[in-house]
C-alpha cells in the first residue's frame, strides 16, 4: 500500500459553505480561537473540518489548503498589488514550498540547505511581507503574484485539479 494519500475524485473537491468560512478566515491569517470566537464554533471543529478540507485536496496543512482553495476558485483571489523591492529566488522558492505544503525538513531537502536554514527562510520571509502564519503567508504570495494557478502539484502528490472551463 502507498504510503501517499488517495487522490481525490474530481466530484469530492468542493468545499462546503461552512469549510469555506472557515478557510477564508485561515487565509486571512486569523488563529483558530479566533476563527472559533467569530464563528462561535468550537476549535475542535476547525481543526476536524480543516482536516476534511485537506482529504479533500490531497494535501496536508492549512497552508496547502488555502492554496488549494485559491487555484481551485474556491476563495475569492486577493487583488493584485506590489510590494517594495523584488523577491529573490530563495524566497520565491520558500513561498511555493510553504504553498504545496511542504514540511521544513522536506524544504530543507529539495532546496539542498539545513533543516534551520529552511526554518530561517519562512521566517524571515513572514516578517518580511508582515504575515501572520504560513497559510496568511499563501494568501500574500498570491497578492504579490509570486503563487498562481500554475502551482498545482502538492507535496503530497496530490494534484489539484482547476475547476472545469480553466
Amino acid at each position: 500500500m502507498s504510503a501517499r494519500p488517495a487522490r481525490p475524485s474530481p466530484t469530492s473537491l468542493d468545499l462546503t459553505p461552512a469549510q469555506i468560512r472557515i478557510v477564508h478566515q485561515v487565509a486571512e491569517g486569523k488563529s483558530t480561537d479566533a476563527i472559533a470566537s467569530d464563528l462561535t464554533i468550537t476549535a475542535g471543529t476547525i481543526n476536524v473540518q480543516l482536516k476534511h478540507c485537506g482529504q479533500k485536496f490531497g494535501t496536508r496543512g492549512r497552508a496547502a489548503v488555502v492554496h488549494a482553495c485559491f487555484v481551485t476558485e474556491q476563495l475569492r483571489r486577493p487583488e493584485m498589488a506590489t510590494l517594495p523591492g523584488a523577491f529573490s529566488e530563495a524566497e520565491i522558492e520558500t513561498w511555493r514550498m510553504v504553498a504545496i505544503g511542504a514540511t521544513s525538513k522536506e524544504y530543507a531537502a529539495r532546496a539542498r540547505i539545513s533543516h534551520e536554514e529552511a526554518l530561517g527562510r519562512v521566517r524571515a520571509l513572514r516578517q518580511r511581507v508582515e504575515a501572520e502564519n504560513d497559510a496568511h503567508l499563501v494568501t500574500l504570495g498570491w497578492r504579490y503574484g509570486v503563487l498562481s494557478e500554475s502551482l498545482l502539484e502538492m507535496a503530497s502528490g496530490a494534484v489539484l485539479r482547476l475547476r472545469a472551463g480553466k
